[in-house]
């Protein structure tokens, strides 16, 4: 019997030596994993079709663009024959591998190190394959295929796109990786806000849509008939519910932020319209004396406000203060918190005209 408790201590001795050397291996394996994140090292990946890793077939596109890492941009300009061409593929990563899902492209802004490849066909991105990790695909069978290129990737007015439109048909050295097929129907755009509404318990469809027309209707008389395209968005604005303390009432409403804090108007649902009119320059200036007070007396009911206003409840909310819901340059989606000021404004608050602005994607060759 006194051998037991040696014979336990023992046990445990060498259960506590076999955990620290699991955890040792484990805090190993990560450490090598960190010190050669960034490291290419290709040798042991996978191999794999070209047309497998796209997922397209390669002789029905038209050039393949690719980043290789440090070394930058490359452009195939044949890919048919790189069909059944293989290359190194890690494939799945960890998560796609528990849900049995396919690879999918990951891009990293920034990371000079990704790797990346696009098949393109008529001037658009028809398939993909990216990783951030350097060393997760080896295009070293490209390259014997492929030219150095530069990559343009740049936000441009419909002016600046149609001279690069009549630059690049000018010259078969350059392409475009992505770009619209035909030009936008509008060049221009100009934002509005009317002034701001509310409801008790929200406004019914059939109000939102007879708001709208009103408003397409007092927008197309401004543009005296002018050609446009309009977008109206009135979602509510700032909505909570919560239970005061001590309270067994739920409070439900908007929230607005006043000089001792934020509060909540109960069972007060609060608009704040933007509209978007699609126009020609020239046309969006006819715009500038465009009043839709008409339009919205009737939906702010002093009455229904003044009294959400004296029964208003404290919320626990923080505030953002740096952008007005009552500025037409800010979008649609903008979260700011409106205040007492905000809901008396009357005016009619336009942006100047703005250009449209598309992502356009374009290689050029390079010279190494």
């Amino acid at each position: 019997m006194k051998r037991l408790p040696v014979i336990i201590g023992l046990i445990l001795g060498l259960s506590a030596i076999g955990f620290a050397l699991w955890g040792a291996a484990i805090l190993w394996g990560i450490a090598t994993a960190f010190s050669n994140w960034g490291r290419e090292d290709t040798s042991n990946l996978p191999k794999a079709p070209l047309s497998r890793v796209l997922s397209e077939d390669l002789t029905a596109v038209d050039f393949l663009v690719f980043h290789d890492g440090p070394r930058g941009w490359y452009l195939v300009d044949t890919p048919a024959p790189l069909n059944d061409t293989e290359i190194g593929f890690y494939g799945p990563r960890f998560l796609g591998q528990l849900t049995k899902t396919g690879p999918s492209p990951n891009y990293c802004e920034g990371d000079k190190d990704a790797k990346i490849i696009w098949a393109i066909r008529d001037g658009q991105e028809v398939a993909a394959m990216a990783y951030c990790n350097v060393s997760r695909m080896d295009f070293a069978p490209l390259l014997p295929h492929a030219t150095p290129v530069t990559l343009t990737d740049a936000d441009m007015t419909e002016a600046e796109l149609t001279a690069l439109r009549t630059e690049i048909a000018a010259d078969p050295t350059r392409r475009f990786v992505d770009v619209p097929p035909k030009p936008l129907p509008f060049t221009h755009y100009r934002a509005l806000r009317p002034p701001m509404l509310w409801a008790e318990g929200g406004l019914s469809r059939e109000t939102q849509e007879e708001f709208e027309r009103l408003i397409a209707a007092e927008v197309a008389a401004a543009l005296n008939g002018a050609p446009h395209a309009l977008r109206l968005y009135n979602d509510r604005h700032n909505y909570a519910s919560f239970y005061p303390d001590e309270a067994d009432e739920m409070v439900w409403g908007s929230y607005i932020s006043t000089e001792t804090g934020a509060v909540v108007l109960p069972r007060l649902y609060l608009y704040a319209p933007y509209v978007k009119v699609s126009c020609a320059p020239d046309d969006c200036a006819r715009l500038d004396h465009l009043n839709l007070t008409s339009i919205v007396t009737p939906l702010r009911p002093k009455a229904v406000l003044a009294q959400a206003l004296a029964a208003a409840v404290p919320f626990d909310k923080a505030m953002r203060a740096e952008q007005s819901l009552r500025d037409p340059a800010a979008g649609p989606h903008d979260y700011s918190t409106p205040n007492t000021t905000d809901l008396a404004d009357l005016e009619t608050r336009l942006a100047e005209t703005q250009p449209y602005t598309t992502r356009v994607r374009h290689i050029a060759p390079r010279s190494d």
